[in-house]
C-alpha cells in the first residue's frame, strides 16, 4: 500500500468508528461515510461494498494485530500468558469501541452483526495455538477440535456481550477471573492459576 492509499484508509478508518460509534452503522450510506472521511464515493467501494463490511474490517484487523503480538509462535510453557495477555487486550479494544461491539453484539444487530466476524476471529486464534502445540485440548477427532474452538469462540463472545451491559469503568481482572471459572481446566488461564 503506498503513502496515498495509507492515508485514505486512515481516513476512512476514522470515519467508519466515528460514525458506528455515534449510531448504528446500518444507518450509514457509502455517501455518508465517503463526505466524512474526505473521500469520493467510489474510493469506498475500493475499500469494501458497504460501510458495515468496512466496520468490521476495519475492527477485525485490530484484532488480527492484537492475535499476532500474542499468539504467533507461543511455546506451551508461555501459552498461559499468551491468552491472558490477548485476552486482557481484546478486551481493551472492545471496552475502546463499546458503543459499536453493543450494538453488533446485539440480538437486533441484523446485517451489523459482529458475532461472526468476533466468532471467526476467536476461533482463529484458537486454531492458531493449537496447530503450533502451544496448547492442546481433549478432542478425538477433527469434528471435536472444531466443536470445542467454536464452544470456546462463542462462549467468549456471550460473555463480553453481558460484560458490556455493566457501565464504565468496567473491570477487565473480575470478568477474567469469571472466565477462569467458566472455562474447562485443560485451557490455559492466568487468572486460575493453570
Amino acid at each position: 500500500m503506498d503513502a496515498r492509499q495509507e492515508k485514505t484508509l486512515a481516513s476512512l478508518t476514522a470515519a467508519v468508528l466515528d460514525l458506528a460509534t455515534a449510531g448504528p452503522i446500518t444507518e450509514v450510506t457509502v455517501s455518508g461515510l465517503a463526505a466524512a472521511a474526505g473521500v469520493h464515493r467510489s474510493t469506498v467501494y475500493t475499500y469494501a461494498s458497504s460501510p458495515a463490511e468496512l466496520l468490521r474490517r476495519v475492527l477485525r484487523s485490530d484484532l488480527d494485530d492484537l492475535r499476532a503480538a500474542y499468539l504467533v509462535d507461543v511455546a506451551p510453557e508461555d501459552a498461559v500468558a499468551a491468552v491472558s495477555g490477548v485476552t486482557r487486550a481484546v478486551l481493551q479494544h472492545v471496552d475502546a469501541h463499546d458503543a459499536i461491539y453493543r450494538r453488533g453484539l446485539g440480538t437486533d444487530s441484523g446485517d451489523a452483526s459482529l458475532h461472526a466476524m468476533l466468532s471467526e476471529h476467536f476461533q482463529g486464534s484458537i486454531e492458531l495455538l493449537l496447530d503450533q502445540r502451544s496448547v492442546s485440548v481433549p478432542a478425538a477427532d477433527d469434528i471435536e477440535r472444531r466443536t470445542i474452538e467454536r464452544y470456546l469462540a462463542d462462549g467468549i463472545i456471550g460473555a463480553i456481550d453481558v460484560w458490556l451491559s455493566r457501565p464504565r469503568p468496567r473491570d477487565v481482572d473480575s470478568f477474567l477471573a469469571l472466565v477462569a471459572r467458566l472455562t474447562p481446566s485443560w485451557w490455559p488461564d492466568d487468572a486460575r492459576g493453570a
